[in-house]
């Protein structure tokens, strides 16, 4: 056999119309591959900047659960600490443990309500949703953790502290109505009945009664207040 068939031709060379067409091809290639992962690195940089800059604490994770990466907001809330370690790390609420399982194991996204007691108890809404292949911010990093799944915690204390005292205030405002309520039905009651000739007893039952005539009075504008208020802030 001729050894020197078996041995393969050397690559054009870069002085010939072959070698320059190949050469220009291939840098034409790396430069289009730079310009790409560049772009890619842009958005990704970009995308982690937005997500950053949001209020709301964001969480993703990966198909086992990690924590693949969280906003600021979800860092100041849980810490530093939370990335690259499963979610029940972090959050040890059994609704939003099983919701998380749901939703990667092919569930719609599921709402869950998660109360944080301290250092000052908080009310968060919960929306944990399956990302979409497209939707992860990591394409430029070959080494990283593309997120499965997304949480976003959505601050409801302020509505829910809102809606404590409407109903404390509503609560409040029944029980101080009911006496002077009460005082007035036993007043009237009285000058219809057993003081309907004393004079002396009518003035000062009539006294009484426009006293809390005027109390109701006060309640009711409170409650008119209330309204216009919430009405304003809507």
């Amino acid at each position: 056999r001729d050894l020197a068939a078996e041995v393969e031709p050397p690559p054009p060379s870069v002085e010939t119309a072959c070698g320059q067409s190949v050469a220009q091809t291939v840098r034409g290639i790396d430069r289009a591959l730079r310009d790409r992962i560049r772009r890619l690195g842009l958005d990704a940089a970009t995308a982690s900047s937005v997500l950053d800059a949001l209020h709301d604490p964001v969480v993703m994770l990966a198909d086992d659960r990690t924590v693949s990466r969280g906003n600021a907001a979800a860092r100041r809330l849980f810490g530093e600490r939370m990335v690259g370690r499963d979610v029940a790390e972090t959050l040890r609420q059994p609704e939003i443990l099983d919701a998380v399982d749901d939703v990667l194991g092919g569930a719609p996204p599921q709402t869950v309500t998660l109360t944080l007691p301290v250092p000052v108890q908080r009310v968060f809404e919960v929306r944990v949703q399956r990302m979409a292949p497209g939707d992860a911010f990591d394409a430029a990093d070959d080494h990283a953790v593309v997120p499965a799944a997304l949480l976003t915690f959505y601050d409801r204390t302020a509505i829910r502290r809102s809606e404590q005292m409407r109903a404390d205030f509503v609560t409040n405002a029944s029980h101080e109505l009911k006496t002077p309520l009460a005082s007035l039905i036993g007043f009237i009651e009285t000058l219809r009945g057993p003081a309907r000739d004393d004079a002396p007893a009518r003035e000062r039952f009539l006294a009484i009664m426009q006293e809390q005539s005027r109390r109701m009075s006060r309640l009711v504008a409170d409650l008119l207040s209330l309204s216009r208020i919430e009405l304003d802030e809507h």
